[in-house]
Order: structure tokens, then C-alpha cells, then sequence
């Protein structure tokens, strides 16, 4: 089921453009947050605005860490060289998510909505993000790295050229989600929910192939 990559390689991730030392970061005040102002080279930190409803969030060039999302709503939501560290956006429900060069580095993600969200340059490493919604978004040049994934929804997802690495993806459903040249050599996709015509152009591992060809009812003599 491997498949060998186009002549034209895809593009690999491009990290995020921060200065090298957080101090020469401006620190951002909980105020401009719930206020929706834009945020520009900006620290936010050790911030709780667990269950606000906030009209946009905005920044580039920023860090987030420590700060706590959960159960949030945030109807606009644009980040663009971004690093967000140890921050809780469990149960947050997003809109509009558009995120370029951003990193998610041991957040917990647990049952957050970003659905139809476009992720560009996006590495989502060492987070817990069972059960988080991404049905009919689009990643490019993105990276799960060392994630769980556990029954989170990818119905519908552009997914190509996506890698996953050290990933639990057992029982996550990607019905109808394009998967060419999406690397999942390196997840446990025991359990995959989706289709035979999803897995087309997949890059997969021999026993991967054997998994998913029991999981889509295909008997190989």
C-alpha cells in the first residue's frame, strides 16, 4: 500500500520564526486577551481563561505558555509563528482556526474542536489530544509527533503528506479523509476507522498493510 513519493517532493514543515531568547519578547496582560487584541511578539504567560468566550485571538510571533484554554470559545482564531507550551485547550471549541508555522509542545488538546481548521507548518509534539475534532480540515506540511490521537475525528481531513510519528491513532476515524502520501509508518493504527479508497497513496509499513487490509475486509492468500 506504500507508495512512492511524487517528482516533486512535498515541502517538509518550516518551524516557527522566534527570536531565540524569550526575554526579548513583550509580556501580554490577561486584558488584551479577553479584549481580542491582536498580539505581536508577545509573551502570554501562567494566564487562565478556562471556560471564556473570546471574540478573536490573534498573534504572531508569540509564545503561549502555560496559559490554560480549556472549554473556551473563540469564534476566530489566527496564529502565524506561533509556539504554544504546556497550555490546556481541552474542550475548546475553535472556528475559523487558521494557524501557519505554529507548534503545539505537551499541550493538552483532549476533545478540542478545530473543525474545517487550516493548518499550515503545524507540529503538534508530546500532546494528549484524545477525542479532539479536526473533520474537514486542512494540514499541510504538519507533523503529530509522540501524540495521542486515541478516537479523534480526521472525517474528511486533507491529510496529504502529513506525518505521523509515534502516534496512537487507535480508533480515530478518518472516513473520507485523503491520505496520499500521509506518512503513518511510525502509528499504531490498530482499529482505524476508514474506507479502502481513504487508504489510497498512504505510506504504510508491511504489517500495516496486513492490519488495514483485515480492518477494510480484504483477505490476502
Amino acid at each position: 500500500m506504500a507508495v512512492k513519493r511524487r517528482k516533486q517532493e512535498l515541502s517538509p514543515r518550516t518551524p516557527p520564526h522566534l527570536p531565540a531568547e524569550l526575554e526579548a519578547l513583550t509580556t501580554v496582560l490577561l486584558e488584551a486577551l479577553l479584549a481580542g487584541e491582536s498580539i505581536d511578539g508577545a509573551l502570554a504567560e501562567a494566564m487562565d481563561l478556562s471556560g471564556r468566550k473570546l471574540a478573536l485571538l490573534a498573534a504572531r510571533d508569540s509564545v503561549f505558555r502555560g496559559v490554560s484554554l480549556s472549554r473556551c470559545e473563540i469564534p476566530s482564531i489566527r496564529l502565524r509563528d506561533v509556539r504554544i507550551s504546556r497550555c490546556d485547550l481541552s474542550n475548546a471549541k475553535f472556528r475559523g482556526f487558521d494557524a501557519t508555522r505554529v507548534e503545539f509542545i505537551e499541550c493538552r488538546l483532549t476533545g478540542m474542536s478545530a473543525i474545517e481548521c487550516h493548518w499550515q507548518d503545524v507540529l503538534v509534539e508530546g500532546c494528549d489530544a484524545r477525542y479532539a475534532q479536526f473533520t474537514n480540515g486542512r494540514f499541510k506540511s504538519c507533523e503529530f509527533r509522540a501524540t495521542q490521537l486515541g478516537e479523534a475525528d480526521f472525517r474528511g481531513c486533507d491529510l496529504e503528506g502529513v506525518v505521523f510519528s509515534e502516534v496512537n491513532l487507535r480508533h480515530a476515524d478518518m472516513s473520507g479523509a485523503k491520505l496520499s502520501h500521509a506518512d503513518l509508518r511510525g502509528a499504531d493504527i490498530e482499529d482505524l476507522i476508514l474506507r479502502a479508497e481513504d487508504a489510497q497513496g498512504a505510506i504504510v509499513t508491511p504489517v500495516q498493510a496486513m492490519d488495514l487490509a483485515r480492518l477494510l475486509g480484504i483477505t490476502i492468500r
